[in-house]
């Protein structure tokens, strides 16, 4: 009795052994391999992922619509992906290979750039006395400050929009928003201007765009 059930036992362990790695390579021949790639690129996506939540909020800062930056791979997400391929003109698998993440990246530094604004430096003849007052602070920051506003102005997307418009790329209505409407105006007016037609307003597209809004 013993015996036949050692035996029964050593069986059952040997067609474990055997059966999971046949079955792990029967999973992995049929898996789809733009979800393998993916894998390699970004991890695994099964659950909450910090690589996916950041691709939502890159996503998001580029006015594609990937839902709650939660983590997780959800079916919103991916059509957001699909959505990001289509306008950059890759395969619109709604996975993240190698060359949707380096355009992901190339968004997220572009949007960096569109972000940062330039500290106020004072000249080296308002530093070369003392500040008494608050009055004289604010009569030294003023012009600065307005300089910036100016540069920078609160809604930028709107003058974007509005300049576009007046340059004769744009028709569509003024939102605030930079979506695929908006993209391709740029990127018409970029080519128009002899800049590289990225569809991001950076300093130089600015600069152009910005002569519109002076008339």
């Amino acid at each position: 009795m013993f015996k036949v059930s050692g035996l029964f036992i050593t069986v059952f362990v040997l067609i474990v052994m055997f059966v999971s790695p046949v079955r792990n390579f029967m999973n992995n021949l049929f898996r789809d391999k733009s979800l393998l790639e993916e894998e390699q690129v970004i991890g695994t996506v099964s659950g909450y992922s910090p690589r996916v939540e950041e691709i939502q909020i890159i996503l998001t800062n580029a006015h594609f619509d990937p839902g709650l930056a939660d983590g997780v791979m959800g079916i919103r997400t991916r059509k957001a992906i699909r959505d990001f391929q289509k306008e950059k003109g890759l395969w619109p698998s709604g996975k993240v290979n190698s060359k949707t993440w380096l355009e992901l990246n190339k968004e997220k530094e572009a949007i960096k750039k569109e972000v940062v604004v330039q500290p106020v430096v004072l000249s080296s003849e308002n530093y070369s006395r003392e500040v008494k007052s608050e009055e004289e602070i604010r009569k030294i920051m003023e012009p600065q400050e307005k300089a910036i506003k100016e540069r920078f102005p609160k809604d930028k997307n709107k003058q974007i929009q509005v300049a576009l418009q007046k340059a004769g790329f744009y028709k569509a209505k003024i939102d605030g928003k930079i979506g695929p409407q908006t993209k391709e105006a740029i990127k018409a007016f970029q080519k128009a201007k002899g800049l590289k037609p990225d569809g991001v307003a950076g300093d130089q597209t600015w600069d152009e765009l910005n002569k519109y809004l002076r008339d």
